[in-house]
């Protein structure tokens, strides 16, 4: 734990400006197990501000939008949680999480539903169920030594499975 928080301290620039000897720019924090990335220095910390591109992606983007996946997320944080009431209405909102969130927002989950779905559980659980519905399984396959560990065993576990 430690070794990770000087790395983290070595390698996060200090967007609040209280240390003077953090670096100015961010560089990822390695897995000192498997090398990958393990903070990514393009991630947006609660109580800075999101690039210039999102608001600009907002307005170019959203109203083509025919689905809005929305994943594990509590959607309280603003503006991230406006892109669900800046979707055409026609538009179907997913929201795959562990429990339903953006009733506050004007989504709504049931079979009255106009045009929201709630997809509840762990979200690499809920994405390789789509991806097995849709015959992404194999293609997956050959990009598994690229993703986390988990979702990796997950995806073999499925395939295992599925061989059966």
């Amino acid at each position: 734990f430690d070794a990770f928080c000087d790395d983290v301290r070595n390698n996060i620039k200090d967007i609040y400006k209280q240390d003077n000897e953090a670096p100015e720019e961010s560089t990822p924090v390695k897995c000192r197990s498997c090398g990958r990335a393990t903070v990514k220095p393009k991630t947006v910390l609660f109580g800075s501000s999101l690039p210039s591109e999102f608001f600009q992606r907002i307005s170019e983007d959203m109203p083509n939008v025919d689905l809005l996946i929305i994943a594990g997320t509590s959607l309280v944080v603003s503006p991230a949680n406006s892109l669900v009431y800046n979707v055409p209405e026609s538009a179907v909102r997913v929201v795959v999480n562990k429990d339903p969130v953006g009733h506050e927002l004007g989504i709504e989950y049931g079979p009255s539903a106009r045009r929201d779905y709630f997809a509840q559980g762990e979200c690499d659980e809920v994405f390789l169920e789509l991806i097995e519905h849709l015959g992404w399984l194999d293609d997956l396959d050959a990009l598994a030594d690229h993703l986390p560990k988990k979702s990796s065993d997950l995806l073999r576990s499925k395939l295992d499975t599925k061989k059966l």
